[in-house]
């Protein structure tokens, strides 16, 4: 007798799956060129790169009451790490982004009523996941734009620290991602980003800016504003350090305030060039 399996139960398989083997799909993600070996035609270019980061920030959580007023400042503090694989071809972009974040909860918390002011352990639990973000897109001298969808292994949620509330996709373990740039990266342009950084949070959910390249290196100087999981946006820095031919230094930085809380995050790591 055919036993037939819900859409459901398959779902479930598929993401017992993924966890089970995330360490081998990123290795295989990593070593996809030397596993490919590809090599363009005479008409054509091709090449490859991989990031690899790590990070740590701090946000809060700000309550308002109907007056505007502060009712309550829930901070947080997080880490999380991230890897991406980038190839090539011509102007087509085709690509993987991986990585997690654990969000802690601070437990405390600050609540205003009628000007009297309390302080309370906030035993929320905190949160933690692993992320895919395959993503392809468009990419010439003076145009880029790639879209993606990002998988969450654990479905953002009120226990997330404030992530969910800067998803588009409410309630959802799926969500969208994008960047786009307008100028010629090896000089002066503008780029944003959704979903797009590597680390997720310490390089911004969503940030815009104006970057500053070199014909001469890959060095690049990027300054704009970000947010999420900020709640307010901030001042951010990105820079890329050419060390040889093959080899960048990255590094990113955010800083910002919200209700005399310092918010701020800092991630640093690599490039290989292939």
């Amino acid at each position: 007798m055919k036993t037939i399996i819900s859409t459901k139960e398959k779902h479930k398989r598929l993401l017992n799956w993924l966890l089970t083997n995330k360490t081998r799909i990123l290795l295989i993600s990593l070593l996809y060129p030397n596993i490919v070996c590809f090599t363009p035609d005479s008409t054509g270019t091709s090449n490859t790169f991989v990031d690899l980061m790590l990070g740590l920030g701090k946000y809060a959580n700000v309550t308002y009451n109907c007056e505007g007023q502060a009712t309550s400042v829930t901070n947080y503090t997080y880490f999380d790490y991230g890897a991406g694989i980038t190839h090539k071809i011509d102007v087509l972009n085709l690509g993987l982004r991986s990585g997690g974040l654990t969000i802690n909860d601070t437990h405390t918390e600050y609540t205003n009523h009628s000007y009297s002011y309390y302080q309370y352990d906030n035993e929320m639990p905190g949160y933690s996941t692993f992320y895919f973000n395959p993503f392809i897109g468009l990419d010439t001298k003076y145009f880029e734009f790639n879209a993606g969808v990002v998988w969450f292994s654990n479905k953002p949620d009120y226990n997330s620290g404030g992530l969910d509330e800067y998803l588009i996709n409410d309630n959802s373990n799926i969500q969208i991602s994008s960047d786009i740039r307008i100028g010629n990266k090896q000089a002066f342009h503008f780029t944003s980003q959704y979903l797009s950084s590597v680390p997720l949070l310490s390089g911004s959910m969503f940030d815009m800016g104006f970057g500053f390249g070199s014909k001469e290196s890959r060095n690049l100087t990027w300054v704009g504003l970000s947010a999420g999981p900020f709640q307010n946006a901030g001042l951010a820095l990105k820079q890329n350090i050419q060390i040889t031919d093959q080899f960048d230094i990255l590094l990113k930085g955010r800083i910002g305030q919200i209700e005399s809380n310092l918010e701020g995050s800092i991630s640093a790591g690599a490039r290989y060039n292939f």
